[in-house]
Protein backbone atom coordinates (compact mmCIF):
# COMPACT_ATOMS: atom_id res chain seq x y z
CA UNK A 1 0.00 0.00 0.00
CA UNK A 2 1.11 3.54 -0.62
CA UNK A 3 1.58 6.06 2.18
CA UNK A 4 -1.48 7.96 0.95
CA UNK A 5 -3.61 4.79 1.08
CA UNK A 6 -2.53 4.17 4.68
CA UNK A 7 -3.24 7.80 5.63
CA UNK A 8 -6.69 7.53 4.11
CA UNK A 9 -7.47 4.41 6.14
CA UNK A 10 -6.57 6.35 9.26
CA UNK A 11 -8.43 9.48 8.15
CA UNK A 12 -11.73 7.64 7.70
CA UNK A 13 -11.02 5.71 10.95
CA UNK A 14 -10.91 2.28 9.36
CA UNK A 15 -7.51 1.87 10.99
CA UNK A 16 -6.73 3.09 14.51
CA UNK A 17 -3.03 4.00 15.04
CA UNK A 18 -1.39 2.62 18.19
CA UNK A 19 2.24 3.22 17.30
CA UNK A 20 4.23 4.38 14.32
CA UNK A 21 3.30 1.99 11.51
CA UNK A 22 1.08 -0.11 13.80
CA UNK A 23 -2.69 0.02 13.40
CA UNK A 24 -5.72 -1.87 14.69
CA UNK A 25 -8.58 -2.39 12.26
CA UNK A 26 -11.79 -0.71 13.40
CA UNK A 27 -13.50 -4.01 12.64
CA UNK A 28 -11.66 -5.75 15.48
CA UNK A 29 -11.91 -5.29 19.23
CA UNK A 30 -8.91 -4.46 21.38
CA UNK A 31 -8.51 -7.97 22.76
CA UNK A 32 -5.69 -9.17 24.99
CA UNK A 33 -4.11 -10.86 21.98
CA UNK A 34 -4.33 -7.57 20.06
CA UNK A 35 -2.61 -5.71 22.92
CA UNK A 36 0.23 -8.21 22.90
CA UNK A 37 0.60 -8.13 19.10
CA UNK A 38 0.67 -4.32 19.07
CA UNK A 39 3.48 -4.31 21.64
CA UNK A 40 5.48 -6.85 19.66
CA UNK A 41 4.87 -5.06 16.35
CA UNK A 42 6.04 -1.79 17.90
CA UNK A 43 9.14 -2.94 19.76
CA UNK A 44 10.01 -6.28 18.15
CA UNK A 45 11.90 -8.76 20.29
CA UNK A 46 10.61 -11.73 22.25
CA UNK A 47 7.64 -11.89 24.62
CA UNK A 48 8.95 -12.95 28.03
CA UNK A 49 8.27 -13.12 31.76
CA UNK A 50 4.60 -12.87 32.84
CA UNK A 51 3.33 -11.94 29.36
CA UNK A 52 4.95 -15.12 28.07
CA UNK A 53 3.28 -16.98 30.93
CA UNK A 54 -0.08 -15.79 29.62
CA UNK A 55 0.78 -16.72 26.04
CA UNK A 56 1.73 -20.23 27.17
CA UNK A 57 -1.51 -20.55 29.13
CA UNK A 58 0.18 -20.58 32.55
CA UNK A 59 -1.38 -17.29 33.71
CA UNK A 60 -5.08 -16.57 33.25
CA UNK A 61 -4.97 -12.80 32.72
CA UNK A 62 -2.56 -10.92 30.49
CA UNK A 63 -0.65 -8.44 32.68
CA UNK A 64 -1.30 -4.72 32.26
CA UNK A 65 2.34 -4.33 31.24
CA UNK A 66 3.42 -6.43 28.25
CA UNK A 67 6.91 -7.77 29.03
CA UNK A 68 9.40 -8.09 26.19
CA UNK A 69 13.10 -8.58 25.60
CA UNK A 70 14.68 -6.77 22.66
CA UNK A 71 18.18 -7.23 21.21
CA UNK A 72 21.01 -5.16 22.63
CA UNK A 73 21.55 -3.65 19.17
CA UNK A 74 18.13 -1.97 19.23
CA UNK A 75 18.48 1.67 20.22
CA UNK A 76 15.82 4.01 21.53
CA UNK A 77 12.20 3.24 22.39
CA UNK A 78 9.08 3.67 20.30
CA UNK A 79 5.93 5.37 21.52
CA UNK A 80 3.15 2.84 21.90
CA UNK A 81 -0.41 3.01 23.19
CA UNK A 82 0.09 -0.34 24.91
CA UNK A 83 2.13 -0.18 28.12
CA UNK A 84 5.26 -2.24 27.62
CA UNK A 85 8.13 -3.22 29.88
CA UNK A 86 11.15 -4.12 27.78
CA UNK A 87 14.65 -5.29 28.68
CA UNK A 88 17.67 -5.40 26.41
CA UNK A 89 18.83 -9.00 26.17
CA UNK A 90 18.88 -11.99 23.90
CA UNK A 91 18.32 -15.66 24.64
CA UNK A 92 19.91 -18.91 23.52
CA UNK A 93 18.03 -20.40 20.56
CA UNK A 94 16.87 -23.31 22.77
CA UNK A 95 14.98 -20.85 24.95
CA UNK A 96 12.91 -19.19 22.21
CA UNK A 97 9.86 -20.63 20.47
CA UNK A 98 6.82 -19.42 18.54
CA UNK A 99 3.27 -19.46 19.95
CA UNK A 100 0.34 -18.17 17.87
CA UNK A 101 2.78 -16.66 15.40
CA UNK A 102 4.61 -14.70 18.10
CA UNK A 103 8.22 -15.14 19.25
CA UNK A 104 8.16 -16.03 22.94
CA UNK A 105 10.48 -17.53 25.52
CA UNK A 106 10.21 -21.33 25.61
CA UNK A 107 8.14 -22.88 28.36
CA UNK A 108 10.98 -23.77 30.80
CA UNK A 109 12.49 -20.28 30.72
CA UNK A 110 9.03 -18.69 30.87
CA UNK A 111 8.28 -20.61 34.07
CA UNK A 112 11.60 -19.60 35.62
CA UNK A 113 11.18 -15.92 34.69
CA UNK A 114 7.56 -15.76 35.84
CA UNK A 115 8.48 -17.47 39.11
CA UNK A 116 11.11 -14.79 39.68
CA UNK A 117 8.56 -11.99 39.23
CA UNK A 118 5.54 -13.44 41.04
CA UNK A 119 5.10 -13.61 44.80
CA UNK A 120 6.27 -16.88 46.33
CA UNK A 121 2.80 -18.44 46.58
CA UNK A 122 2.06 -17.82 42.91
CA UNK A 123 5.59 -18.81 41.87
CA UNK A 124 5.50 -22.18 43.61
CA UNK A 125 1.96 -22.86 42.40
CA UNK A 126 2.86 -22.02 38.79
CA UNK A 127 5.95 -24.23 38.71
CA UNK A 128 4.29 -27.03 40.65
CA UNK A 129 1.26 -27.07 38.34
CA UNK A 130 3.47 -27.25 35.25
CA UNK A 131 5.44 -30.14 36.76
CA UNK A 132 2.32 -31.99 37.90
CA UNK A 133 0.75 -31.78 34.44
CA UNK A 134 4.07 -32.81 32.85
CA UNK A 135 4.21 -29.71 30.67
CA UNK A 136 7.84 -29.48 31.66
CA UNK A 137 10.40 -31.55 33.56
CA UNK A 138 12.78 -30.58 36.35
CA UNK A 139 15.69 -31.42 34.03
CA UNK A 140 14.38 -28.99 31.39
CA UNK A 141 14.01 -26.26 33.98
CA UNK A 142 17.53 -26.85 35.28
CA UNK A 143 19.03 -26.80 31.75
CA UNK A 144 17.29 -23.50 30.97
CA UNK A 145 18.41 -22.01 34.29
CA UNK A 146 22.02 -22.98 33.57
CA UNK A 147 21.88 -21.38 30.12
CA UNK A 148 20.54 -18.13 31.60
CA UNK A 149 22.27 -18.21 34.98
CA UNK A 150 23.35 -14.57 34.90
CA UNK A 151 19.99 -13.13 33.85
CA UNK A 152 18.03 -10.85 36.16
CA UNK A 153 15.76 -12.75 38.57
CA UNK A 154 17.34 -16.17 38.12
CA UNK A 155 18.54 -16.16 41.72
CA UNK A 156 14.96 -16.24 43.00
CA UNK A 157 14.02 -18.88 40.44
CA UNK A 158 16.99 -21.00 41.52
CA UNK A 159 15.69 -21.16 45.11
CA UNK A 160 12.31 -22.47 44.01
CA UNK A 161 13.76 -24.92 41.47
CA UNK A 162 16.32 -26.32 43.91
CA UNK A 163 13.52 -27.29 46.26
CA UNK A 164 11.58 -28.89 43.43
CA UNK A 165 14.46 -31.04 42.18
CA UNK A 166 15.56 -32.11 45.64
CA UNK A 167 13.69 -34.69 47.69
CA UNK A 168 11.83 -31.69 48.99
CA UNK A 169 9.94 -33.62 51.64
CA UNK A 170 13.19 -34.75 53.27
CA UNK A 171 14.64 -31.27 52.96
CA UNK A 172 11.47 -29.84 54.50
CA UNK A 173 11.77 -32.22 57.44
CA UNK A 174 15.40 -31.19 57.99
CA UNK A 175 14.34 -27.56 57.84
CA UNK A 176 11.56 -28.18 60.36
CA UNK A 177 14.05 -29.77 62.78
CA UNK A 178 16.29 -26.72 62.49
CA UNK A 179 13.33 -24.44 63.22
CA UNK A 180 12.28 -26.48 66.25
CA UNK A 181 15.79 -26.20 67.68
CA UNK A 182 16.08 -22.50 66.83
CA UNK A 183 12.79 -21.69 68.57
CA UNK A 184 13.56 -23.94 71.53
CA UNK A 185 10.55 -26.24 71.05
CA UNK A 186 11.04 -29.59 72.74
CA UNK A 187 9.07 -32.72 73.57
CA UNK A 188 8.86 -34.01 69.99
CA UNK A 189 9.82 -37.28 68.38
CA UNK A 190 10.43 -37.90 64.71
CA UNK A 191 9.08 -40.73 62.53
CA UNK A 192 6.71 -42.33 65.03
CA UNK A 193 4.12 -45.01 64.21
CA UNK A 194 0.58 -44.02 65.23
CA UNK A 195 -2.41 -46.21 64.38
CA UNK A 196 -0.44 -48.13 61.79
CA UNK A 197 0.85 -44.99 60.05
CA UNK A 198 4.30 -43.45 60.30
CA UNK A 199 3.98 -39.79 61.33
CA UNK A 200 6.69 -37.22 60.60
CA UNK A 201 6.68 -35.48 64.01
CA UNK A 202 4.82 -36.33 67.20
CA UNK A 203 4.44 -34.68 70.59
CA UNK A 204 3.33 -37.82 72.50
CA UNK A 205 2.51 -36.10 75.78
CA UNK A 206 0.43 -33.39 74.11
CA UNK A 207 -1.23 -35.47 71.42
CA UNK A 208 0.06 -33.28 68.57
CA UNK A 209 1.12 -34.69 65.21
CA UNK A 210 2.75 -32.77 62.38
CA UNK A 211 2.94 -33.82 58.73
CA UNK A 212 5.63 -32.22 56.57
CA UNK A 213 4.95 -31.95 52.85
CA UNK A 214 7.25 -31.25 49.96
CA UNK A 215 6.07 -30.36 46.46
CA UNK A 216 2.74 -31.60 45.18
CA UNK A 217 4.23 -32.80 41.88
CA UNK A 218 6.17 -35.48 43.78
CA UNK A 219 2.92 -37.13 44.90
CA UNK A 220 0.34 -39.15 43.03
CA UNK A 221 -3.37 -39.16 43.82
CA UNK A 222 -3.14 -42.35 45.92
CA UNK A 223 -0.60 -40.71 48.24
CA UNK A 224 -2.80 -37.63 48.61
CA UNK A 225 -5.83 -39.81 49.37
CA UNK A 226 -3.87 -41.79 51.96
CA UNK A 227 -2.74 -38.59 53.67
CA UNK A 228 -6.34 -37.39 53.98
CA UNK A 229 -7.47 -40.72 55.41
CA UNK A 230 -4.59 -40.67 57.89
CA UNK A 231 -5.52 -37.17 59.07
CA UNK A 232 -9.14 -38.22 59.58
CA UNK A 233 -8.02 -41.26 61.54
CA UNK A 234 -5.77 -39.17 63.79
CA UNK A 235 -8.58 -36.71 64.55
CA UNK A 236 -10.82 -39.65 65.42
CA UNK A 237 -8.19 -40.91 67.86
CA UNK A 238 -8.04 -37.52 69.58
CA UNK A 239 -4.81 -36.23 68.09
CA UNK A 240 -4.27 -32.58 67.07
CA UNK A 241 -2.97 -32.72 63.47
CA UNK A 242 -0.98 -29.99 61.75
CA UNK A 243 0.50 -29.95 58.26
CA UNK A 244 3.20 -27.68 56.86
CA UNK A 245 4.55 -27.57 53.28
CA UNK A 246 8.14 -26.73 52.30
CA UNK A 247 7.08 -23.31 51.01
CA UNK A 248 5.77 -22.16 54.39
CA UNK A 249 8.75 -23.56 56.28
CA UNK A 250 11.11 -21.74 53.93
CA UNK A 251 9.36 -18.38 53.66
CA UNK A 252 6.89 -18.16 56.56
CA UNK A 253 8.76 -19.67 59.47
CA UNK A 254 7.40 -17.25 62.06
CA UNK A 255 3.81 -18.01 61.05
CA UNK A 256 4.49 -21.75 61.17
CA UNK A 257 6.12 -21.60 64.56
CA UNK A 258 3.28 -19.43 65.90
CA UNK A 259 0.70 -22.00 64.77
CA UNK A 260 2.68 -24.78 66.40
CA UNK A 261 3.14 -22.77 69.63
CA UNK A 262 -0.61 -22.06 69.75
CA UNK A 263 -1.36 -25.75 69.34
CA UNK A 264 1.07 -26.63 72.13
CA UNK A 265 -0.46 -24.00 74.42
CA UNK A 266 -4.00 -25.23 73.64
CA UNK A 267 -3.14 -28.86 74.43
CA UNK A 268 -1.27 -27.89 77.61
CA UNK A 269 -4.32 -25.94 78.79
CA UNK A 270 -6.60 -28.92 78.15
CA UNK A 271 -4.34 -31.20 80.12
Amino acid sequence: MSIDEVKNKVLVRLWIPHARGVYLSAEHRMTETARLRIAVATHGGVVDRTAAGWLHGLIRDLPDVITLSVPQAVHGTADCAVTTGSKRRTFPSEDVTVVAGTAVTALPLTILQAAAELDIDAAVSLMDRALQTRQVTVAELRASLNRNAGAHGMGAARIVLTAAEDDSESEAERLFVRLLKRYGITGWKQQVWVGGHRIDFVWPELGIVVAINGWAFHHEYDRWDTDLRTTNMLVGMGWYPLSFPWKRLKFEEESVMRELANAIETRQTIQ
